[in-house]
Parts: structure tokens; C-alpha cells; sequence
């Protein structure tokens, strides 16, 4: 398991990337999907750190 300060790095340029995928290939386009989840994911691990 990550560290959760790095956790914390990666969930915020993911969700800047995110943000910029969506803007340029649509909310439906595979990429903005599987970043979303990804970052999902991140945040459910990290949300798991800092409740422990």
C-alpha cells in the first residue's frame, strides 16, 4: 500500500487530468472512463488509509 501523502499527489493530477481527458474526448469516451476509475480507486484506498 502507497503512502498516503503520495496517495494524496496522485488523486490530485489525476483529477486534473481527468478533467482535461473529459474536456477533449467526451464524459463516455474508454480514456475518461478509465481514468475516472482509477481515480476511484485511488480515493477509495486512500479513504481506507486515513480511516484506520
Amino acid at each position: 500500500m502507497k503512502p498516503r501523502k503520495e496517495l494524496y499527489r496522485e488523486i490530485k493530477s489525476l483529477k486534473i487530468s481527468l478533467v482535461q481527458i473529459s474536456k477533449e474526448k467526451g464524459m463516455n469516451h474508454p480514456h475518461t472512463i478509465q481514468a475516472s476509475q482509477k481515480l476511484d480507486r485511488l480515493i477509495n484506498e486512500y479513504m481506507n488509509l486515513t480511516q484506520k
